[in-house]
């Protein structure tokens, strides 16, 4: 309770008022008040003797204890209020309680006093620290949603993919409202980049790291000029670890990622993976490129050269770049996980079927498998079809 309470006593009998203020003092409350009857001294009364406490008669000459609850409302003060009765029937008093006084007293039960007081004040303080953590909640998730808008910019343009790869998809899920996973794709002469990331973490954490790894990425191919998917993951890796050399205790987040450079004229693609691995499905059969057993990291001592694979691709190829937000999703049954393994079955037996149709067995099974159960990882997974 309130060091010193501050009651505005609506009550225009003074000797009603006398016994309240005893019993009050009876229970060595610590208290200051101010003794009203009017409407218009009432009005006066919460705004400027700003009470604590509100305890009203309901019978009063010009005005009942009601009506000052309901003008209590009407200047939008959430002040404790208790009224205080001769009789009332339990009919009339279920009303009020539903229109939201806090509590009632019958005057021949003031012992009560002491307690309700204290049940109101604490019950309004509660409500106090709920709606500061609501509005406190609100500006948080108003302020991640402005960041979605922010981080969707960052993405690069599905547009551009398609002008190159008319058969694509991307099945994109982030866990929360923002997302750790990224793909990321640009275009330099005849080059088609395209790669696939999966920064510690999701949510606020993943996507700061996920906005430094696109900017990693475009400062390497567009600044920089580097070709080989393995010299750009090594230059990223540099510069991860640069980060976390400015801090004494270094830095262990950083990303799982696979680039690929897709050259169509000469029919030959680059692949470096760090943690990811890259499928490519070609006459019903899957290819699995493993990735080097290293992520890109802020740890000093990760010094890594990753491997640059060259293959040869053709017409029809299906490849797919995708995080393990997929695969480690649990069946909200069995409780277990999707698997690499269930993932390439999936995509051999669908890749022989039109492309539409294949990315919608692909989202499907992902959904059905989830069921009711919570999806534990940002989910990303992009496929495209060799022209």
């Amino acid at each position: 309770m309130v060091n010193t309470l501050k009651i505005l006593l609506v009550e225009d009998s003074e000797s009603d008022a006398d016994l309240l203020i005893r019993d009050l003092e009876k229970a060595k409350i610590d208290f200051t008040y101010l003794r009203v009857w009017f409407k218009e001294d009432f009005i006066k009364g919460i705004n400027e003797f700003n009470p604590d406490l509100i305890i009203a008669d309901h019978s009063l000459p010009q005005f009942n204890g009601m009506e000052a609850f309901r003008l209590l409302k009407s200047e939008n003060k959430n002040i404790p209020f208790i009224l205080v009765t001769g009789t009332l029937s339990e009919k009339l008093l279920t009303e009020y309680a539903k229109e939201g006084i806090d509590d009632y007293l019958l005057k021949d039960n003031l012992l009560r006093l002491p307690s309700a007081i204290e049940n109101v004040i604490n019950k309004k303080r509660i409500e106090k620290l709920y709606t500061q953590l609501e509005n406190a909640y609100k500006e948080i998730k108003d302020s991640i949603n402005y960041a979605r808008i922010i981080q969707d910019t960052m993405f690069s343009d599905v547009s551009v993919l398609r002008e190159t790869f008319p058969n694509s998809f991307i099945l994109f899920k982030p866990k929360d409202i923002l997302s750790g996973d990224f793909y990321w794709f640009k275009k330099k002469e005849n080059i088609f980049f395209i790669a696939v990331a999966d920064c510690t973490g999701h949510g606020v954490p993943g996507a700061l790291l996920s906005m430094l790894g696109f900017n990693m990425l475009h400062e390497a191919v567009d600044a920089k000029k580097i070709v080989p998917p393995s010299e750009v993951l090594h230059r990223l890796n540099t510069q991860f670890r640069r980060i976390g050399n400015r801090n004494k205790t270094g830095m262990s987040d950083g990303m799982d990622i696979l680039l690929c450079s897709v050259d169509l004229e000469n029919g030959v693609m680059m692949y470096a993976g760090a943690n990811r691995p890259l499928f490519i499905v070609r006459d019903r059969e899957l290819l699995e490129f493993k990735p080097d057993k290293a992520t890109i990291s802020g740890m000093a001592n990760l010094e890594v050269e990753f491997t640059n694979n060259t293959i040869d691709i053709k017409t029809g190829d299906r490849i797919f770049l995708f995080s393990d937000g997929y695969i480690d999703q649990f069946h909200f049954k069995t409780n277990k996980k999707i698997t690499s393994n269930r993932l390439r079955k999936l995509l051999t037996r669908s890749s022989s079927l039109p492309f539409d149709t294949q990315e919608s067995i692909v989202t499907a099974f992902f959904d059905e498998w989830k069921g009711s159960r919570e999806q534990v990882d940002d989910v990303l997974l992009v496929c495209l079809q060799i022209p």
